[in-house]
C-alpha cells in the first residue's frame, strides 16, 4: 500500500512538472514532427529540417493548387519521396510508428496529419494523448481544448494565411 502511495505520488508529480514544460514552450516529445529536428544545443526547441520542410511546403502548393489528398500521396510516391516515418529511419534514428505500415508508401491519413498540424505555423502543440494511469500502457486521446498548445514557439514552415486557407478548404471537401 505504500509503494502505491508513492508511485501514484510520484506519477501526479512528474505529469505536473511536464504541464509546466510544455505550457513554457519547451517540447517533451521523443521525436520531433515531420519537418523538424530537436535543436542540438536545446533539446526542448525545434528548428526547421530543410529537407523534410520542402516536402511539407510541397504538400501545402499542391494542396493549393487543388489536388486531392490521394493524387498527393500518388505524386510523392512517384516523386520517389521518402515518407516520415522512412525519412527518420533514413537518418538514423529509431523511429516505429503502428500509423504507417512498412514499404505501403504515402497514405491519405499520413497527409492529412500533415495538412492539419498547426506546428507547421510556429505552435508548439503537445498533449494530445495521455496515459491513463502510471500502471497501464493503455493511452486515450485527449479533447482539443485540453491540448496544450503555445504559439510561435519555432520557426514557422508554412505561411498562417496558406495554413488556415487549406483549413477551410479540408472543411469544404469533408461536407462534401
Amino acid at each position: 500500500v505504500l509503494n502505491e502511495s508513492v508511485s501514484a505520488t510520484t506519477s501526479v508529480n512528474v505529469r505536473g512538472s511536464l504541464n509546466v514544460r510544455r505550457n513554457n514552450g519547451e517540447f517533451i516529445g521523443s521525436f520531433a514532427s515531420y519537418g523538424y529536428i530537436k535543436d542540438p544545443e536545446d533539446r526542448h526547441r525545434l528548428i526547421i529540417d530543410e529537407e523534410a520542410a520542402e516536402v511539407v511546403r510541397k504538400i501545402f502548393r499542391y494542396f493549393l493548387d487543388g489536388m486531392g489528398v490521394q493524387s498527393i500521396c500518388r505524386k510523392l510516391q512517384a516523386e520517389g519521396i521518402l515518407t516520415p516515418k522512412e525519412y527518420k529511419q533514413s537518418k538514423g534514428m529509431r523511429y516505429h510508428t503502428p500509423l504507417q505500415k512498412e514499404g505501403h508508401g504515402w497514405s491519405v491519413s499520413t497527409v492529412k496529419r500533415i495538412l492539419s498540424n498547426e506546428m507547421y505555423i510556429g505552435t508548439l502543440v503537445q498533449g494530445r494523448e495521455r496515459k491513463v494511469s502510471y500502471k497501464s500502457k493503455k493511452v486515450v486521446s485527449v479533447p482539443r481544448s485540453e491540448w496544450i498548445m503555445v504559439p510561435d514557439c519555432h520557426e514557422p514552415i508554412v505561411e498562417k494565411t496558406d495554413f488556415y486557407k487549406v483549413q477551410e478548404m479540408l472543411k469544404a471537401r469533408r461536407k462534401r
